[in-house]
């Protein structure tokens, strides 16, 4: 039996994956949003977001594979309960990731943002160094990104705690869980790395009042969601000096209009929603292999739990 897969997104993406699949399950028709003759026959659809009246126009659909590791962008409420939704589980994702954290973590931990800022001035000021092991680098969010982020970054010598929504236990991670650990983990964090998926609990969850919870001098680096900071009070902190560097990869209204006070900040690095990215190659194999699973009528990996969200 056929199997109808629809892929909405760029052209280069659909012809590496379409190869892919054609190569290996010959057996599934491949189709490039929007062109589909019979939409009815569409099960399977892969996307970053949904085409408007995706509910009407696909009656059968069964399956929606997000090309990211979040689902946030997908609106869960507003997807039938019969429809499961998957994220990407894509290990390219969790290796750029990986870097990304780490490269600012060492940049922060090595005061590279104020050297460059003592460039501007001719300021030749050594600061002095810290112990790799006397850095505390907090994991705000234990999941598979942020369990990545954490061996990596083990592996320079830094001291790593977690905090994630229900108990975990991760190898030479000290984790924390839950409302009533919050406080206890940001206690402890030097750089705090947010890594938590968007949901109802951790929307502006970034805010005067968590932060502020750090310790003096510490230092924030966000690649989660945009929607979690809030960003006057992000400001706030840094220019009372409690806080001493932000590393900003994601943002509530992206891209950041060029007004924003973020842009000129001299604490402040923004990127431009590249901390990672969806690798062709690893993620083409990662959707190859559940939709054999789906074929197989086996459990998809990375199904969401509507409940919580992710």
């Amino acid at each position: 039996m056929t199997t109808h897969v629809l892929f909405r997104g760029p052209q280069s993406r659909n012809d590496n994956w379409q190869a892919l699949f054609a190569d290996a399950l010959p057996d599934v028709t491949w189709h490039h949003w929007p062109h589909v003759e019979d939409k009815a026959r569409i099960e399977l659809m892969i996307v970053w977001k949904l085409p408007r009246d995706y509910q009407q126009d696909y009656p059968n659909l069964k399956v929606i594979f997000s090309v990211g590791a979040g689902v946030d962008q997908l609106d869960l409420a507003s997807v039938p309960e019969h429809i499961q939704v998957v994220r990407m589980l894509d290990p390219g994702i969790a290796k750029g990731m990986s870097e990304f954290i780490v490269m600012h973590v060492l940049n922060i931990h090595r005061d590279t943002f104020a050297y460059i800022n003592a460039n501007k001035t001719g300021s030749w000021q050594p600061i002095p160094t810290v112990p790799n092991k006397q850095r505390r680098i907090g994991i705000f969010g234990l999941g598979n990104l942020g369990q990545a982020a954490a061996q990596t970054i083990l592996q320079l010598g830094f001291s790593v705690n977690g905090w994630s929504r229900s108990p975990k236990q991760v190898e030479q991670v000290t984790c924390f869980s839950g409302a009533a650990e919050l406080g206890v983990f940001l206690a402890q964090t030097d750089i705090l790395v947010s890594l938590v998926p968007l949901t109802p609990e951790t929307r502006g969850i970034l805010n005067c009042e968590t932060l502020s919870q750090l310790p003096k001098g510490a230092s924030v680096i966000n690649v989660g969601r945009g929607e979690q900071l809030i960003p006057e009070d992000l400001i706030t902190l840094l220019d009372a000096e409690h806080l001493t560097y932000a590393v900003l990869d994601v943002f509530a209204i992206e891209p950041l209009p060029e007004t924003h006070p973020l842009w000129q900040h001299p604490q402040v690095l923004v990127t431009p929603h590249i901390a990672a990215v969806t690798q062709d190659d690893s993620a083409g194999q990662v959707l190859l292999a559940n939709v054999q699973r789906y074929i197989n009528q086996t459990p998809l990996i990375g199904t969401v739990d509507r409940e919580l969200g992710y």
